[in-house]
């Protein structure tokens, strides 16, 4: 029989008093212990710990037609800051999440990506720059992920594939050696998928489809990132689409990255919105990309669903250039190529749909906390 210590139940009580707070912000006390089933000085002293350490605050109190007004509580979501990095070729883009997973700035800095002291020094010093202008302190940062374009080993110390980056075998601690808080790599569509999960917890089987300048995607199982026995799960990217078709920069050819990938719409030095605009201006080299864009999508999609059959999500930086007709564009392909007479509802649009990367790699220090906060204790 498991038996609990003093110690332990006070921890619990803590962690929960937090944790309802976190999710009724401006409740009372008579509230907490109401829901808690726990005594009113318990709560008090608990409240009061919580307040010594700036984690919570009073925000006003309550209306009430009888009696004194109750105080409210919330907790004080900049309390801790988690930042996350999406590290691209030629920038990067930096966020500073709150407690609640909401980015509260965000900015982009002009770095051409190398695997050198000379890059990392110049991303450390981007990131001290971006602290400082928004006046985070050290002690106030849970961590800083950095959501690279390749596999990271699991505990997010070394990339075990790169070759987009040219970044195999990489250390976190070329950037982890300048700051006093935790750093890790992160698999940028396991980025993206983290986002998605965060915005959309009823999500439970599903694959996540990160449709980014490059093609990434993720399998989640019970509401649960799946990597796999080495990390590689969910790289549809290098599923054979096209046999003997186009290179990819795997070195095999005929890759779904080629085919259903941002870059594979782009010419030199196009950006997204570039080739997007161009199309809208009806550009008709662009528009049969995109619809052959499409279509290679419709199969890609027919294929997951073959295999597992759950909803299949859309993400990343194209996402938010589809329009109505593309989504019914693919439905439609999709179930023309459809063995069975399924209806295509499974198909569903991120909620997710800007800055998934850096939002997502952030986040996973934001759950460690609130999963931990009263065990720190």
């Amino acid at each position: 029989m498991e038996t609990f210590s003093l110690t332990d139940i006070k921890k619990k009580n803590l962690s929960d008093v937090y944790h309802y707070i976190y999710s009724n912000p401006e409740c009372s006390k008579q509230a907490i212990a109401n829901a808690l089933v726990i005594s009113l000085p318990t709560v008090s002293q608990h409240l009061t710990t919580l307040l010594n350490e700036h984690l919570i605050e009073k925000c006003g109190q309550l209306t009430s037609t009888v009696g004194r007004r109750a105080m409210a509580y919330q907790v004080i979501a900049t309390a801790r800051i988690a930042v996350g990095i999406e590290v691209l070729s030629r920038c990067v883009y930096i966020v500073a999440l709150n407690l609640y997973g909401k980015k509260e700035v965000k900015e982009k800095f002009r770095l051409h990506f190398q695997p050198t002291p000379n890059y990392f020094e110049e991303l450390k010093n981007a990131v001290k720059s971006f602290l400082q202008k928004y006046n985070y302190k050290e002690e106030q940062i849970l961590g800083i992920g950095l959501g690279m374009q390749g596999l990271a080993a699991p505990d997010g110390t070394h990339m075990t594939y790169g070759k987009i980056l040219n970044c195999t075998g990489l250390s976190i601690q070329m950037f982890a050696d300048y700051f006093s808080v935790p750093c890790r790599f992160i698999h940028d569509a396991e980025c993206a998928s983290n986002s998605e999960l965060w915005e959309n917890p009823s999500i439970k089987d599903a694959i996540y489809l990160s449709l980014g300048y490059h093609l990434g995607g993720a399998v989640i199982i019970n509401g649960e990132l799946q990597n796999g026995l080495t990390g590689k799960s969910g790289t549809f990217e290098h599923m054979t689409l096209v046999p003997g078709g186009a290179d990819c920069y795997c070195g095999k050819n005929g890759c779904a990255e080629c085919y259903c990938s941002g870059n594979s719409l782009l010419e030199s030095d196009m950006e997204l919105d570039d080739f997007f605009r161009e199309k809208e201006q009806g550009n008709p080299d662009c528009q049969k990309k995109w619809k052959d864009y499409l279509q290679h999508l419709a199969i890609l999609i027919n294929n997951l669903h073959m295999v597992l059959e759950n909803t299949i999500i859309l993400g990343g930086h194209i996402t938010p250039y589809f329009t109505d007709e593309d989504i019914a564009f693919v439905k439609q392909k999709v179930q023309e190529r459809s063995t069975f007479s399924d209806d295509t509802s499974y198909i569903i649009q991120g909620k997710c749909r800007s800055d998934a990367v850096s939002i997502g790699a952030a986040l996973p220090f934001i759950r460690d906390f609130l999963d931990s906060i009263a065990l720190q204790r």
